[in-house]
C-alpha cells in the first residue's frame, strides 16, 4: 500500500540571509495543521514541528535572532519558558499593568524592603496604617470618655478624679491620641515631681482606661496594646494596715452625725466600700432577709452580691428603718468622717480605709474564713493577704459585732420624724433594736 504523503501547503519565511528560516505548513494524515520550521546552521539542515503558527513563529524569530547574533542553542527559549511568560503576562494583566510595568514594580518594592519578605512587609504596613483610624485629640478622646463615664452611672467622686487627672495628661499632650508613645507617656509620668507614686499610678490607671476606650471607639488600632498600657508603673511603698479598736469604734458612733452615722456603721460592720454606700438606698437593706443588697451596677467589681446585715448593725440603724431613698445625702463625706474623728478624740485623725480594713480583720478572727470573707467583702483571698488583714484576736472580735448603742441612745442631729421613732422605740426597750423577724424591738 502506498504511504500517504503531508501536503505542503504554504512557506513563511523568517530572518534574511544566514539567519532565514522557513516556515512549512503541512496537512497530516489526522486532518491537523502541521509547521515546521527549517534552517541551516553549523553546515546541517535542522527542523523543528509545531501545532500552532504562532508559537511557531516565535520561536522561529528567536532562532533568528540567534543566528544573526551568533548565540548558541542554550540561549534558545524552552516551551516551558514560553508557557511561564504567559502565565506572567496574564497575572500582570488582572492588576491592570504590563509585565514590564509590574517587574518594575517588583524591584523598586524588593529593594526598599531589604530582606524583609514583601508579603510580611505589606501585612505590617496594613496592621500599621494610621489613616485607617479616626482622627482624635487627647482633648476630645477626654472629653467624650468623660461623657461616657457619667452616662454609665459612675460616682460623682470618680468622674471628677478621672476628669482632673486627663486634664493634666492633656495640658502636656494635645495632640492625636494616635501620635502618644509610650516614651511620651513616660515622660509625662515622671514629669509630675510634686506627685508620690501613689498618685501618679492613679494617673497612669485613668490613662490606660481613657486609652482603652479610644481603642473600642476606634480611634486606636485594636489589635495592639496601647501606649498607655505599656507605660511604666511606679513601685508603691508598702504601708501599715490602719484598723480602729472596738473602744475607738464605739467613740466614733456616738460622736457621729446622724448624716454620716449610717456610712461608719455599714463600713464597720458590713465592710462595704464608702463609694458603694453612697450608691446605696434604704430599701437595698433587706431587714427581715437579714442583708444588703449590693446590685451589680452600685459594686465596684460590677459584681452582685449579698452581705450579711449583723444584728448589733440593725440597732444602729434602727432609725431608719422605715426610711426610703438614699443612704447618703451628704456631699462632703471626706469632710464629715474628719470631724466625726476630731469629736472622738481618735489620735491621728480619720485613718484611710480603716473601716473596711477594721471589719476584714475582725471578720477573718471571728470566723477563721478567709474565702467567706473575701466574698462578702467582694475582694479576693489574696487581695486579703496583701493588702486587708491586720492580726486580731477572736475576743476583740466579737467585741466589734457585739457592739451595740448604750441605753437611752439618740444620734445627733436627726430629723424630728427619726426623733419621733427613736422616742417610741426606747419607751418599749432601752435599746432601740430591729430582729431578722422583722420587729422593731428585740
Amino acid at each position: 500500500m502506498t504511504r500517504k504523503r503531508k501536503r505542503r501547503s504554504s512557506v513563511v519565511e523568517i530572518g534574511n540571509g544566514p539567519a532565514r528560516i522557513k516556515i512549512y505548513t503541512m496537512n497530516r494524515r489526522d486532518g491537523y495543521p502541521e509547521f515546521t520550521l527549517s534552517w541551516k546552521e553549523a553546515a546541517r539542515r535542522k527542523t523543528r514541528s509545531f501545532s500552532s503558527m504562532d508559537e511557531a513563529r516565535m520561536i522561529a524569530q528567536q532562532i533568528s535572532v540567534r543566528l544573526t547574533n551568533g548565540w548558541t542553542a542554550a540561549d534558545e527559549a524552552t516551551r516551558r519558558d514560553i508557557d511561564l511568560l504567559r502565565h506572567c503576562e496574564q497575572v500582570a494583566r488582572e492588576h491592570g499593568v504590563g509585565l514590564s510595568a509590574a517587574m518594575d514594580e517588583w524591584a523598586s518594592a524588593r529593594k526598599a524592603a531589604g530582606e524583609i519578605p514583601l508579603s510580611d512587609a505589606v501585612r505590617f504596613y496594613q496592621a500599621n496604617r494610621a489613616d485607617l483610624f479616626a482622627v482624635r485629640t487627647n482633648v476630645q478622646v477626654a472629653a467624650e470618655f468623660v461623657v461616657s463615664l457619667k452616662r454609665k452611672g459612675v460616682s460623682a467622686i470618680y468622674v471628677r478624679n478621672a476628669t482632673s487627672s486627663l486634664k493634666r495628661v492633656t495640658d502636656a499632650m494635645p495632640g492625636n491620641i494616635a501620635d502618644v508613645s509610650v516614651a511620651d507617656i513616660n515622660r509625662f509620668l515622671d514629669s509630675l515631681k510634686t506627685l508620690g507614686p501613689v498618685s501618679k499610678n492613679g494617673i497612669r490607671r485613668n490613662l490606660v482606661t481613657m486609652f482603652g476606650f479610644a481603642k473600642k471607639q476606634g480611634y486606636l488600632h485594636p489589635d495592639r496594646k496601647t501606649a498607655a498600657e505599656q507605660s511604666d508603673s511606679f513601685k508603691e511603698p508598702e504601708k501599715e494596715i490602719e484598723i480602729f479598736t472596738p473602744d475607738e469604734m464605739r467613740d466614733i458612733l456616738l460622736a457621729a452625725h446622724a448624716r454620716i452615722l449610717p456610712l461608719i456603721a455599714i463600713g464597720g460592720f458590713c465592710g462595704i466600700r464608702s463609694a458603694e454606700v453612697e450608691r446605696l438606698t434604704w430599701q437595698d437593706i433587706k431587714w427581715d432577709r437579714g442583708h444588703i443588697e449590693i446590685a451589680g451596677h452600685k459594686a465596684k467589681t460590677a459584681a452582685r452580691r449579698l452581705v450579711p446585715l449583723p444584728e448589733n448593725l440593725k440597732a444602729w440603724l434602727a432609725p431608719w428603718r422605715d426610711e426610703t431613698g438614699p443612704i447618703l445625702t451628704i456631699s462632703d463625706v471626706s469632710g464629715a468622717l474628719g470631724d466625726t474623728a476630731v469629736k472622738a478624740k481618735i489620735p491621728g485623725g480619720w485613718r484611710q480605709n480603716a473601716l473596711r480594713h477594721s471589719f476584714i480583720s475582725y471578720r477573718v478572727s471571728l470566723t477563721g474564713d478567709v474565702a467567706r470573707t473575701s466574698l462578702e467583702a467582694g475582694n479576693s483571698p489574696k487581695m486579703i493577704f496583701r493588702h486587708y488583714r491586720e492580726i486580731v484576736d477572736e475576743e476583740a472580735a466579737r467585741t466589734w459585732f457585739g457592739m451595740t448603742p448604750p441605753d437611752g441612745w439618740m444620734p445627733t442631729g436627726l430629723k424630728h420624724s427619726l426623733r419621733e421613732r427613736m422616742r417610741r422605740l426606747l419607751a418599749q426597750d432601752g435599746t432601740p433594736r430591729v430582729d431578722s423577724d422583722n420587729s422593731e424591738q428585740s
